[in-house]
């Protein structure tokens, strides 16, 4: 069981080391839900279901030995598919994308979605993020990036059911810094896979491109308005620099988890930084569900 002091501890000597860089971390945003860093994982979870009764219809489906769900979330009015486990935590996954106190959404300020033309989906998983910026906006192009083969054929279907399969292009491949070959990484839990380098030769191999190239081949012009949204589980930084020409000539939006590695808030930051495009900056949150609390999101916009 966490110790409540030890994880507040952990947050406030975190949050006090962030303080350095003006403006990036304030108080407000520190604490956002900061009950639940605090709170025993059991009560966090008996929470969860209280709250996953309103908020998700789910329905069981089982073809072919695996077990798959459709879910429909009703403050979005918006269906998606799950080849995992059913639990409370789908509660936390989805409430990500309806409320603004969730430290963990993308689209909250400084990003501004008005004028958005495109938007680049790195991890996209169920794609929920990814049917909500297409019902948002009729007319944006969303590149969901799911190596999971899996979850993007179930992507593909959950933009069928909600009306918006013009608008979204699933692509199975990993983005990283440079072009080369990965594989998928399974887990228990379709949010928490990864991937790992491999050889060409390799029966699982996926190949990996860098942002930069994938926009240069097929002819996308990302602008100020556009946003890149990276949920990698641990390669957020990789697929940042893999971006880097996109970044300082077209400077998009930028929203990218920094809880997957103790450095990654900072680092991340001080290369978004360093690149000296004029973005203003905003960290969310701290983390309850990894090891020890690490903060949660980074957004950037130049709007």
């Amino acid at each position: 069981m966490k110790n409540p002091l030890n994880q507040l501890w952990c947050c406030y000597r975190s949050w006090n080391h962030l303080r350095k860089y003006p403006g990036l971390f304030c108080f407000s945003d520190a604490s956002l839900q900061i009950s639940r860093v605090i709170l025993p994982a059991r009560l966090n979870d008996f929470i969860a279901a209280k709250a996953m009764n309103r908020t998700l219809h789910i329905q069981h489906k089982n073809k072919k030995g695996h077990h798959t769900a459709r879910i429909h979330c009703k403050p979005l009015g918006l269906d998606f598919f799950w080849n995992g486990r059913v639990d409370n935590n789908l509660f936390f996954m989805a409430e990500q994308e309806f409320s603004t106190g969730n430290p963990h959404c993308y689209s909250t300020s400084p990003i501004l979605l008005e004028g958005i033309r495109n938007v680049i989906d790195v991890g996209a998983c169920e794609g929920l993020f990814a049917f909500r910026m297409a019902k948002m906006f009729k007319r944006v192009n969303v590149h969901c990036f799911e190596p999971s083969i899996e979850m993007a054929k179930l992507i593909e279907k959950g933009a069928g059911i909600n009306g918006v399969k013009d608008l979204i292009h699933v692509h199975s491949q990993a983005l990283l810094e440079k072009s080369g070959y990965v594989k998928f990484k399974s887990s228990d839990s379709p949010d928490a896979g990864m991937v790992i380098e491999c050889s060409s030769e390799d029966p699982d191999a996926l190949k990996s491109n860098s942002l930069d190239a994938f926009c240069e081949g097929n002819g996308i012009e990302l602008g100020p308005h556009d946003l890149i949204k990276i949920d990698a589980e641990g390669s957020d930084f990789e697929v940042l620099k893999g971006a880097r020409r996109v970044i300082e000539s077209k400077r998009p939006q930028i929203a990218v988890t920094t809880y997957h590695k103790d450095e990654h808030a900072e680092m991340i930051y001080r290369w978004l930084n360093d690149l000296n495009v004029g973005y203003r900056f905003r960290l969310k949150g701290f983390s309850f569900w990894t090891t020890k609390p690490r903060p949660v999101l980074l957004q950037a916009s130049t709007l």
